[in-house]
Protein backbone atom coordinates (compact mmCIF):
# COMPACT_ATOMS: atom_id res chain seq x y z
CA UNK A 1 0.00 0.00 0.00
CA UNK A 2 1.23 3.47 -0.84
CA UNK A 3 1.31 5.96 2.02
CA UNK A 4 -1.01 8.10 -0.11
CA UNK A 5 -3.77 5.53 0.46
CA UNK A 6 -3.67 6.11 4.23
CA UNK A 7 -6.10 8.41 6.01
CA UNK A 8 -4.56 11.53 7.51
CA UNK A 9 -5.40 10.52 11.08
CA UNK A 10 -3.51 7.25 10.60
CA UNK A 11 -0.08 8.66 9.75
CA UNK A 12 2.93 10.21 11.45
CA UNK A 13 5.08 12.88 9.85
CA UNK A 14 7.99 15.14 10.68
CA UNK A 15 7.30 18.68 11.79
CA UNK A 16 9.61 21.65 12.14
CA UNK A 17 9.44 23.43 15.51
CA UNK A 18 9.68 27.25 15.26
CA UNK A 19 10.32 26.91 11.55
CA UNK A 20 11.07 30.62 11.09
CA UNK A 21 14.11 30.29 13.39
CA UNK A 22 15.67 27.57 11.25
CA UNK A 23 18.51 28.62 8.90
CA UNK A 24 16.73 26.92 5.98
CA UNK A 25 13.81 28.48 4.13
CA UNK A 26 10.32 27.04 4.26
CA UNK A 27 10.89 25.55 0.80
CA UNK A 28 14.06 23.73 1.90
CA UNK A 29 12.43 22.45 5.08
CA UNK A 30 9.64 20.93 2.99
CA UNK A 31 12.01 19.22 0.55
CA UNK A 32 12.12 15.43 1.04
CA UNK A 33 15.05 13.28 -0.02
CA UNK A 34 14.22 9.55 0.21
CA UNK A 35 17.94 8.72 0.25
CA UNK A 36 18.41 10.92 3.34
CA UNK A 37 15.02 11.31 5.06
CA UNK A 38 16.49 12.89 8.20
CA UNK A 39 17.62 15.86 6.11
CA UNK A 40 14.53 18.11 6.20
CA UNK A 41 11.50 16.46 4.56
CA UNK A 42 9.05 18.16 6.93
CA UNK A 43 5.31 17.97 6.37
CA UNK A 44 4.61 20.22 9.34
CA UNK A 45 5.72 23.84 9.86
CA UNK A 46 5.26 26.29 12.74
CA UNK A 47 5.13 30.09 12.69
CA UNK A 48 4.70 32.22 15.83
CA UNK A 49 2.39 35.11 14.95
CA UNK A 50 1.56 38.51 16.43
CA UNK A 51 -1.44 40.65 15.57
CA UNK A 52 -0.81 44.36 15.00
CA UNK A 53 -4.20 46.02 15.23
CA UNK A 54 -2.89 49.40 14.06
CA UNK A 55 -1.80 47.95 10.71
CA UNK A 56 -5.06 46.62 9.33
CA UNK A 57 -4.88 45.99 5.61
CA UNK A 58 -1.09 45.80 5.42
CA UNK A 59 1.31 42.85 5.29
CA UNK A 60 2.27 43.79 8.86
CA UNK A 61 -1.16 43.04 10.33
CA UNK A 62 0.37 39.70 11.31
CA UNK A 63 4.10 39.43 12.00
CA UNK A 64 6.30 36.49 12.92
CA UNK A 65 8.53 36.32 15.99
CA UNK A 66 9.04 34.57 19.29
CA UNK A 67 8.89 37.37 21.86
CA UNK A 68 8.04 40.63 20.05
CA UNK A 69 5.69 41.82 17.30
CA UNK A 70 8.32 43.70 15.28
CA UNK A 71 9.36 40.75 13.13
CA UNK A 72 8.82 40.28 9.40
CA UNK A 73 5.29 39.98 8.03
CA UNK A 74 3.69 36.56 7.94
CA UNK A 75 3.15 37.10 4.20
CA UNK A 76 6.87 36.53 3.52
CA UNK A 77 6.69 32.98 4.88
CA UNK A 78 3.39 32.29 3.16
CA UNK A 79 4.96 33.39 -0.13
CA UNK A 80 7.87 30.98 0.36
CA UNK A 81 5.43 28.13 1.01
CA UNK A 82 3.48 29.06 -2.12
CA UNK A 83 6.72 29.01 -4.13
CA UNK A 84 7.36 25.45 -2.96
CA UNK A 85 3.77 24.52 -3.80
CA UNK A 86 4.08 25.83 -7.35
CA UNK A 87 7.34 23.95 -7.88
CA UNK A 88 5.94 20.66 -6.55
CA UNK A 89 2.64 19.78 -8.26
CA UNK A 90 0.56 17.09 -6.55
CA UNK A 91 2.53 17.43 -3.33
CA UNK A 92 1.63 15.92 0.05
CA UNK A 93 -0.62 17.80 2.46
CA UNK A 94 1.23 20.19 4.75
CA UNK A 95 0.24 21.03 8.34
CA UNK A 96 0.98 24.66 9.30
CA UNK A 97 0.77 25.65 12.97
CA UNK A 98 0.16 29.36 13.57
CA UNK A 99 1.14 29.85 17.22
CA UNK A 100 -0.63 32.99 18.48
CA UNK A 101 1.64 35.02 20.78
CA UNK A 102 -0.65 38.06 21.11
CA UNK A 103 -2.81 38.41 24.19
CA UNK A 104 -3.86 42.08 24.33
CA UNK A 105 -7.38 42.73 23.03
CA UNK A 106 -7.67 46.37 24.21
CA UNK A 107 -6.72 47.91 20.86
CA UNK A 108 -8.94 45.69 18.77
CA UNK A 109 -11.79 43.46 19.96
CA UNK A 110 -11.21 39.73 19.98
CA UNK A 111 -14.36 39.40 17.88
CA UNK A 112 -12.46 40.90 14.92
CA UNK A 113 -9.73 38.25 15.02
CA UNK A 114 -11.44 35.41 13.07
CA UNK A 115 -12.20 37.68 10.13
CA UNK A 116 -8.74 39.25 10.24
CA UNK A 117 -6.75 36.00 10.15
CA UNK A 118 -9.02 34.43 7.52
CA UNK A 119 -8.90 37.62 5.46
CA UNK A 120 -5.11 37.73 5.73
CA UNK A 121 -4.75 34.14 4.56
CA UNK A 122 -7.13 34.82 1.67
CA UNK A 123 -5.04 37.84 0.66
CA UNK A 124 -1.52 36.44 1.01
CA UNK A 125 -2.16 32.75 0.35
CA UNK A 126 -4.38 30.85 -2.06
CA UNK A 127 -7.37 30.03 0.13
CA UNK A 128 -8.56 27.42 -2.39
CA UNK A 129 -5.59 25.31 -1.26
CA UNK A 130 -6.58 25.34 2.40
CA UNK A 131 -8.09 22.22 3.95
CA UNK A 132 -10.82 23.67 6.15
CA UNK A 133 -12.86 22.29 9.08
CA UNK A 134 -15.97 22.12 6.90
CA UNK A 135 -14.23 19.45 4.81
CA UNK A 136 -14.50 17.00 7.72
CA UNK A 137 -18.03 18.02 8.70
CA UNK A 138 -20.37 15.99 6.47
CA UNK A 139 -23.10 16.42 9.07
CA UNK A 140 -23.31 20.15 9.97
CA UNK A 141 -25.77 19.33 12.74
CA UNK A 142 -22.89 17.73 14.67
CA UNK A 143 -19.84 19.38 16.16
CA UNK A 144 -16.48 19.19 14.43
CA UNK A 145 -15.31 16.62 17.00
CA UNK A 146 -18.38 14.42 16.59
CA UNK A 147 -17.98 14.46 12.81
CA UNK A 148 -14.31 13.48 12.96
CA UNK A 149 -15.01 10.67 15.42
CA UNK A 150 -17.55 9.28 12.95
CA UNK A 151 -15.74 9.79 9.64
CA UNK A 152 -12.13 10.80 10.29
CA UNK A 153 -10.02 12.62 7.69
CA UNK A 154 -9.60 11.89 3.97
CA UNK A 155 -6.69 9.95 2.52
CA UNK A 156 -3.40 11.67 1.81
CA UNK A 157 -4.13 11.24 -1.88
CA UNK A 158 -7.40 13.13 -1.53
CA UNK A 159 -5.57 15.89 0.37
CA UNK A 160 -2.84 16.42 -2.22
CA UNK A 161 -1.86 20.04 -2.83
CA UNK A 162 -3.63 21.16 0.35
CA UNK A 163 -2.51 22.96 3.49
CA UNK A 164 -4.10 22.52 6.89
CA UNK A 165 -3.67 25.64 9.04
CA UNK A 166 -4.07 25.19 12.79
CA UNK A 167 -4.17 28.00 15.37
CA UNK A 168 -2.19 27.31 18.53
CA UNK A 169 -0.88 29.42 21.41
CA UNK A 170 -3.03 31.92 23.33
CA UNK A 171 -6.02 29.92 24.56
CA UNK A 172 -8.58 32.75 24.56
CA UNK A 173 -7.84 33.64 20.93
CA UNK A 174 -7.82 30.18 19.39
CA UNK A 175 -10.86 29.11 21.42
CA UNK A 176 -12.86 32.15 20.32
CA UNK A 177 -11.94 31.39 16.72
CA UNK A 178 -12.92 27.72 17.01
CA UNK A 179 -16.36 28.62 18.29
CA UNK A 180 -17.08 31.43 15.83
CA UNK A 181 -18.98 29.88 12.91
CA UNK A 182 -16.58 26.97 12.49
CA UNK A 183 -18.10 25.80 9.20
CA UNK A 184 -17.02 29.09 7.58
CA UNK A 185 -13.50 29.23 9.06
CA UNK A 186 -10.26 28.52 7.20
CA UNK A 187 -8.27 27.20 10.17
CA UNK A 188 -8.52 24.52 12.79
CA UNK A 189 -7.59 25.29 16.41
CA UNK A 190 -5.71 23.01 18.76
CA UNK A 191 -6.24 22.27 22.43
CA UNK A 192 -3.28 21.99 24.78
CA UNK A 193 -2.99 18.83 26.85
CA UNK A 194 -0.64 17.95 29.71
CA UNK A 195 1.94 15.28 29.03
CA UNK A 196 1.98 14.38 32.74
CA UNK A 197 -1.76 13.94 33.40
CA UNK A 198 -2.61 10.26 33.57
CA UNK A 199 -6.34 10.97 33.70
CA UNK A 200 -6.95 13.13 30.61
CA UNK A 201 -9.54 11.84 28.19
CA UNK A 202 -10.35 13.04 24.67
CA UNK A 203 -13.58 15.02 24.24
CA UNK A 204 -16.44 13.62 22.17
CA UNK A 205 -17.97 16.94 21.18
CA UNK A 206 -16.87 20.54 20.57
CA UNK A 207 -14.71 22.05 17.84
CA UNK A 208 -11.25 20.76 18.72
CA UNK A 209 -9.82 17.80 16.81
CA UNK A 210 -6.12 18.69 17.07
CA UNK A 211 -4.38 18.22 20.42
CA UNK A 212 -1.03 19.71 21.35
CA UNK A 213 1.38 18.05 23.82
CA UNK A 214 4.61 19.59 25.09
CA UNK A 215 6.50 16.37 25.73
CA UNK A 216 9.26 15.65 28.25
CA UNK A 217 11.39 12.57 28.86
CA UNK A 218 10.44 12.51 32.54
CA UNK A 219 6.77 11.95 31.61
CA UNK A 220 7.33 9.52 28.79
CA UNK A 221 5.45 6.67 30.45
CA UNK A 222 2.38 8.89 30.82
CA UNK A 223 2.04 10.59 27.45
CA UNK A 224 2.83 7.47 25.48
CA UNK A 225 -0.17 5.93 27.25
CA UNK A 226 -2.62 8.84 26.89
CA UNK A 227 -1.91 10.03 23.33
CA UNK A 228 -3.23 6.80 21.73
CA UNK A 229 -6.63 7.50 23.32
CA UNK A 230 -6.85 10.69 21.25
CA UNK A 231 -5.72 8.89 18.10
CA UNK A 232 -8.42 6.25 18.67
CA UNK A 233 -11.00 9.05 18.22
CA UNK A 234 -9.53 9.93 14.78
CA UNK A 235 -7.99 13.08 16.24
CA UNK A 236 -4.66 14.60 15.21
CA UNK A 237 -1.92 14.99 17.81
CA UNK A 238 1.05 17.33 17.63
CA UNK A 239 3.93 16.73 20.04
CA UNK A 240 6.79 19.18 20.61
CA UNK A 241 9.75 19.30 21.16
CA UNK A 242 10.92 15.84 20.02
CA UNK A 243 14.57 16.80 19.95
CA UNK A 244 16.22 13.55 20.99
CA UNK A 245 16.17 10.05 19.59
CA UNK A 246 14.37 8.86 22.73
CA UNK A 247 11.53 11.39 22.39
CA UNK A 248 11.30 10.85 18.64
CA UNK A 249 11.03 7.06 18.91
CA UNK A 250 8.49 7.34 21.75
CA UNK A 251 6.40 9.75 19.65
CA UNK A 252 6.41 7.28 16.79
CA UNK A 253 5.34 4.46 19.12
CA UNK A 254 2.55 6.63 20.58
CA UNK A 255 1.18 7.36 17.08
CA UNK A 256 1.81 11.11 17.25
CA UNK A 257 0.66 12.72 14.00
CA UNK A 258 2.92 15.78 13.81
CA UNK A 259 6.26 15.11 15.51
CA UNK A 260 7.75 18.58 15.86
CA UNK A 261 11.51 18.84 16.35
CA UNK A 262 14.28 21.42 16.27
CA UNK A 263 16.56 18.81 14.71
CA UNK A 264 15.22 18.86 11.18
CA UNK A 265 18.66 18.10 9.74
CA UNK A 266 21.95 16.64 10.93
CA UNK A 267 20.66 13.52 12.70
CA UNK A 268 20.06 9.92 11.66
CA UNK A 269 16.83 9.56 13.65
CA UNK A 270 14.52 12.49 12.81
CA UNK A 271 12.49 10.76 10.11
CA UNK A 272 9.47 8.49 9.78
CA UNK A 273 11.07 6.23 7.18
CA UNK A 274 11.78 6.29 3.48
CA UNK A 275 8.63 8.32 2.74
CA UNK A 276 7.36 11.60 4.24
CA UNK A 277 4.55 9.73 6.06
CA UNK A 278 4.31 6.37 7.79
CA UNK A 279 1.34 4.43 9.08
CA UNK A 280 0.86 4.71 12.85
CA UNK A 281 0.64 1.58 15.01
CA UNK A 282 -2.58 2.79 16.68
Amino acid sequence: MSYLDLNYQHVSFKGSHNSYEQPASMSVQLTFDPSNPSNYGCRGLELDIWRNSDKIGTPYLFTVGHVTNDGPPLSIYLSDIMTWHQANPNHDPVFITLDIKSSDTKKDPLSNFPGEIDGYLSTYFDSSLIFTPSMVMPNPALSLAANVIQTGFPTLSAMRNQFLFCLSGTVEWKSYYANDNITQRLCFSDQDESDSDKHITPPVTGNFVVFNFHIYSRDIDTWTTTIPFFKAKNYLVRAYIASSAELWDASMSASVSNIATDDITGTNWANVGSAPFCETPN
